[in-house]
């Protein structure tokens, strides 16, 4: 070997040895650079997904009824398209004639108008020549001829003058003096608005969402000027003033064993001097319960100023009976410990909760998947329609035999997908919803009380989250305490099938002449039939 070839083989040895180095650090750079690429991607992905959740939101529509035949069509249709180009199209062939067929007709026209409506009867005559006949006699009226019409005339504001008689003594007996009659209780003492219109405010701002100072416009086309503080001020007494009748629904509530509830947030006005204008704006929350459809029309709303444990525990004080909510971590906070662990037993889930997840599923990442999962579940409310009206033992029975089977699929299915399905995923949340929840989910199909989901009381919720886009906030916490009131009763009054002006009206004028624990006779229970006629 010559000397020049001795020295360089430590060279090449040097060399080999870096690059299989720069071969390495090289290699550990791709892997971070694919893991990052990953992790973008999957960002991406996220955020389209958060993109057309929003634009489903704003744009489309709300609703999650979907065909069940489309639903599975949809998925086949675009695998096909991806994995098949599109054919060359078919050259038009002879005209087909199609044979002619009888359409239904459509059931148009107008029903009859209610018998119990007054009515105004308006004459219409014929002219005076044609009354009598060419020879001068006149002709008989034999009857007449009848078309209704619906009218309407708007709210009539009057003023009721109360006017208490006074009687004195006949001369001689001066020293009787005078004698007047006593003023009648009123719900709000020494003010100036009538109950009529104080159950006139109540409900169109609490039933029919009107804002008041679209109230006071309406008032002002009729000659009257009322501030909106001043009436702001009389539904906030009166709220409080009710606050007994709610307390009432609320034992009744308590007392049917299984309460659905939920929350739904509102803005409260709050003083804070740093603010330009001495106040802020913060998040708080109505609380709704209501009670089984089958249990009766009980519905209570709370207000608190926020959606903490601390302000949630207090509401349900003293109840040791069953709850319908969703997954929110502090609902925990009302369940009794034992072991050191909350008693879940009491806990039941809700399948509209978790139908959500996997319709977001099938829209965004999962669309067979998805449709996979909703057609089960609609199985599953098929069962609960046809049993809606049936007794305790035959609702109990029929999940056994046909809803049970449906969990056991979507069960298996649960533990097929959750290992291999990515969790960030749309249809990895709704499988991990799904697993948490299931003992909860699936808790109803042995107790005849209790639904497959909280909808009766996500209704409930419905006109505050309308009501607030007219109204916009709450002035302060009693006011939200008096409107938590008046949806209290009204709420509970529409489920009970009575009029909510009607019914204000009577509580109104019957509250005041009542003890406290009279209170409970005013509850719209069978009010209808134990109503009082309002005065003129």
């Amino acid at each position: 070997m010559t000397e020049t070839a001795a020295s360089l083989m430590p060279e090449t040895a040097i060399l080999l040895a870096r690059k299989d180095e720069l071969i390495g650090v090289l290699q550990e750079a791709l892997r971070t650079k694919d893991a990052a690429l990953g992790l973008l991607e999957e960002q991406v992905k996220q955020l389209k997904r958060q993109i057309e959740w929003m634009k489903r939101q704003m744009f489309g529509r709300k609703s999650e009824k979907i065909d069940p035949n489309q639903m599975l069509l949809d998925p086949l249709i675009i695998e096909a398209v991806e994995q098949n180009p599109p054919a060359d199209p078919v050259p038009a062939g002879p005209d087909i004639e199609v044979p002619a067929h009888t359409r239904k007709a459509s059931s148009g026209g107008r029903g009859e108008l209610p018998a119990e409506l007054p009515r105004e009867i308006e004459i219409v005559d014929v002219p005076e020549e044609e009354k009598f006949l060419p020879d001068g006699r006149e002709r008989p009226c034999i009857g007449h001829e009848d078309s209704e019409r619906l009218a309407f005339q708007p709210g009539r504001l009057y003023v009721k003058v109360l006017r208490r008689l006074k009687y004195g003594s006949p001369a001689g007996a001066e020293e009787h003096g005078v004698t007047i009659a006593p003023l009648p209780g009123r719900i709000l003492p020494r003010c100036m608005a009538d109950e009529t219109l104080l159950a006139h405010l109540a409900v169109s701002k609490t039933s029919y969402c009107q804002p008041v100072y679209r109230i006071e416009k309406m008032l002002g086309h009729s000659g009257v000027e009322l501030s909106r503080k001043t009436m702001c001020r009389w539904l906030k007494e009166s709220g409080l003033a009710l606050g007994l009748l709610a307390f009432e629904i609320e034992k009744r509530l308590f007392a049917t064993g299984m309460v659905h509830f939920d929350d739904t947030p509102v803005k409260l006005l709050e003083d804070n001097k740093d603010k330009p204008r001495g106040r802020r704006v913060r998040e708080a929350r109505f609380w709704a319960a209501r009670a089984s459809p089958r249990d009766g029309p009980w519905t209570v709303f709370h207000f608190t100023k926020s959606r903490s444990a601390e302000e949630l525990v207090p509401l349900f004080k003293g109840y040791d009976g069953k709850f319908t909510c969703d997954a929110y971590a502090a609902h925990d906070k009302l369940l009794p410990v034992v072991d050191g662990v909350p008693d879940d037993s009491r806990m039941y889930g809700c399948w509209a909760h978790t139908r959500r997840y996997f319709f977001d599923a099938h829209k965004s990442d999962a669309p067979r998947l998805g449709a996979e999962f909703l057609a089960l579940i609609r199985k599953l409310y098929a069962v609960e329609r046809e049993i809606a009206e049936a007794d305790d033992a035959t609702r109990v029975a029929v999940r056994r035999e046909r809803s049970r089977p449906v969990l056991d699929a979507i069960r298996a299915r649960i533990d097929e997908l959750l290992p291999v399905t990515p969790p960030k995923s749309g249809l990895g949340r709704a499988l991990a919803y799904a697993d948490t929840n299931w003992r909860r989910l699936t808790r109803f199909v042995d107790d005849p009380q209790a639904g497959i989901d909280n909808n009766p009381v996500e209704n409930a919720i419905r006109p505050v989250a309308l009501g607030r886009k007219n109204w916009l906030f709450i002035g302060d916490s009693e006011a939200g305490k008096a409107a938590a009131n008046l949806m209290t009763i009204i709420a509970t009054c529409n489920m009970a099938g009575d009029n909510p002006y009607e019914y204000l009206l009577d509580v109104m004028r019957r509250l005041p002449l009542l003890k406290n624990t009279e209170v409970g006779t005013l509850i719209p229970e069978h009010w209808g039939a134990k109503k009082t006629p309002p005065s003129p």
